[in-house]
């Protein structure tokens, strides 16, 4: 848009799949009437390719009851608006409301079988109660109550301090 004859226009450079760009984003899937996950952002930009890219990431993951699950924080994100799968890069720390941590610096939520997981070759740390489990390609449900881990290089637990008598 702009005044004058169409040669003194001049258009701004944009990413070819762009589609629109926004501030301070939100967004909630529910499923049967249950919010299943919200998402916030600093900055959204829809892109032609049906996913959304997300800047300063939040991510909150409820169970079944509505309580809240997993909390998940990154950089930049990615969200696929067909399946409603997210993936979170960049400084990824995630808490579950049952005291458990994940750090790493990918992370991605499948949204139909409810499961965060990592892809082969990146790393994750994961902090429960005294144990500290680092390993890769995880696969886990958001309470970090169940997880398979591959390529396991620590496992490490705080000793049990004896009875005093």
């Amino acid at each position: 848009m702009g005044c004058g004859r169409s040669s003194d226009q001049q258009t701004a450079e944009r990413p070819e799949d762009l589609d629109q760009e926004i501030s301070q984003f939100s967004l909630l899937h529910a499923k049967d009437g249950r919010t299943r996950w919200k998402l916030n952002a600093n900055k959204a930009r829809f892109l032609e390719s049906d996913k959304i890219s997300v800047d300063d990431v939040l991510l909150v993951i409820y169970s079944d009851k509505n309580d809240e699950t997993m909390t998940i924080k990154g950089d930049t994100g990615e969200i696929n608006q067909r399946t409603d799968d997210i993936k979170i890069m960049g400084n990824v720390k995630g808490n579950s409301s049952n005291g458990g941590r994940l750090e790493s610096e990918e992370l991605y939520w499948r949204d139909k079988p409810g499961r965060i997981y990592t892809p082969p070759g990146i790393k994750v740390t994961i902090y429960y109660e005294d144990s500290i489990i680092v390993g890769e390609e995880l696969d886990a449900d958001p309470e970090l109550e169940t997880a398979t881990l591959r390529n396991i290089t620590g496992v490490t637990k705080s000793e049990e301090k004896s009875d005093e008598k």
